[in-house]
C-alpha cells in the first residue's frame, strides 16, 4: 500500500486538534493571535490589560439644582504593553517516491501527528523557559512539612499586595516533590476544569484545588519548584504563516482556542522527495505592569522606568527539605 493521504481541507483542523490536546502551559496563560498582528510595526502590537478602570463617583444636591454636574476622566490601566512575534517554529519531513509507491504510510497518524506533537512540545518548552526567566517581584521559601493551606494563603496574600492580579484565572504550578507533600496532606479537594482550558493535558496534570485555586503538577519543573500566577502574567502570541504561492498544497487555520498554524506540501525534484511542513509564528511576552502604588492619584499608573518594572501577576515558591513522603524506616532491633 502507498501513502494514504488525508484531504487537504481537513489537515489543519486535524493537527490543531492534536496540538491543543497536548498543550499545558500555553493553556494556562493568555493567548493572542490572528489578525491583531497584520500591519504591525516591527511585528509588535500593544495590548492593554484592561484589568482596572478608575471612575469618580460624586454626590449631587437633593431636589435643588444650584450648579452643573462635574465630568471626570476615567483613568487607570491605560498604558499598553508590547507583545512581539519573534519565533518561527516548524517541523519538516520528507516522503520519497519509494514511500508513496511501496510503503504503508497513514499520512494523518504517521506524518502529521508526530509533526503536530513536535511543534506543540516546543511551544510548551518555550512557555516553561519564559516562566523561569520571568522577573517576578515576589518569591518565598517554604520548609517541607508546612501546612499547604498556609502556603496557599501566604501566596495569595503576597500576590494581592500589589493590587494588580485579578482573582480569577489563578493557578498553582508545582513540581513533583511538592505535589507529593500536598497530596498526602489531604488538603487538596477535587477540581473540574470547564470550557476550552480543560484539555486532556491540563486535566491529567490537575491533582486538585487548594484554597479555591487549581493545582497542576508539571514534571518539567524541578521537584521543589512552584509558581502561583494569574493567566495574565505571560502572553503567548500565535499566528499562522501565509501559504506561499510556490507550494503544491497548503492550508492555514485557527481553532476555537486560538491556536493557529500552517501546513504545506511541495516537491523537491533534486532529491525526488515530497516535503510536509507544519509551522507557526509565535512569541511569548512577560507582562510587567508594576504600578507606582501608594496613596496618590497616580497610584495605578505604571512605573515610568520600564527596566525597573516587575511581574506582579505571579510569584515563585521554592520548597526546601522535600523528599520521600514515606515514614523513616524503623531501626533494626538486632542492630
Amino acid at each position: 500500500m502507498a501513502v494514504l493521504k488525508a484531504k487537504s481541507e481537513k489537515i489543519v483542523p486535524f493537527f490543531l486538534g492534536l496540538w491543543q490536546r497536548e498543550q499545558l502551559l500555553s493553556m494556562l496563560i493568555t493567548r493572542w493571535g490572528g489578525d491583531n498582528f497584520k500591519g504591525a510595526l516591527g511585528d509588535t502590537i500593544t495590548v492593554k490589560t484592561n484589568d482596572r478602570k478608575i471612575a469618580t463617583a460624586r454626590e449631587y444636591t437633593w431636589r435643588t439644582r444650584p450648579e452643573p454636574i462635574k465630568l471626570d476622566d476615567i483613568s487607570g490601566y491605560e498604558d499598553g504593553l508590547p507583545v512581539k512575534l519573534d519565533t518561527h517554529l516548524y517541523s519538516a519531513t520528507g516522503l520519497t517516491d519509494e514511500h508513496f509507491t511501496l510503503d504503508d504510510v497513514q499520512f494523518a497518524t504517521d506524518v502529521l501527528q508526530p509533526q503536530a506533537q513536535a511543534v506543540g512540545e516546543e511551544l510548551n518548552a518555550r512557555c516553561m523557559a519564559a516562566f523561569r526567566a520571568a522577573k517576578w517581584k515576589r518569591s518565598f521559601e517554604v520548609a517541607a512539612g508546612i501546612d499547604p493551606h498556609l502556603v496557599a494563603v501566604e501566596a495569595r496574600r503576597r500576590l494581592d499586595a500589589d493590587k494588580t492580579a485579578p482573582q480569577g484565572g489563578r493557578v498553582f504550578l508545582i513540581g513533583s516533590d511538592i505535589a507529593a507533600e500536598w497530596l498526602v496532606s489531604e488538603r487538596l479537594s477535587k477540581y473540574e476544569w470547564n470550557g476550552e482550558v480543560g484539555t486532556p493535558a491540563v486535566r491529567q496534570h490537575t491533582i486538585g484545588q487548594l484554597g479555591g485555586t487549581p493545582v497542576i503538577v508539571n514534571n518539567e519543573l524541578e521537584p521543589d519548584e512552584a509558581y502561583y500566577f494569574q493567566k495574565g502574567s505571560l502572553l503567548v502570541a500565535n499566528v499562522a504563516p501565509a501559504v506561499p504561492q510556490g507550494a503544491v498544497a497548503g492550508r492555514t487555520g485557527v481553532n476555537a482556542a486560538g491556536f493557529a498554524a500552517r501546513w504545506l506540501q511541495d516537491y523537491d525534484a533534486a532529491y525526488l522527495t515530497d516535503r510536509s511542513i507544519v509551522s507557526t509564528f509565535a512569541g511569548i511576552s512577560e507582562i510587567r505592569d508594576e504600578r507606582k502604588g501608594g496613596d496618590g492619584a497616580d497610584k495605578f499608573d505604571l512605573l515610568e522606568d520600564e527596566s525597573a518594572r516587575h511581574n506582579v501577576r505571579g510569584l515563585k515558591i521554592t520548597y526546601t527539605g522535600t523528599g520521600s513522603v514515606l515514614p523513616a524506616p524503623a531501626a533494626d532491633e538486632g542492630a
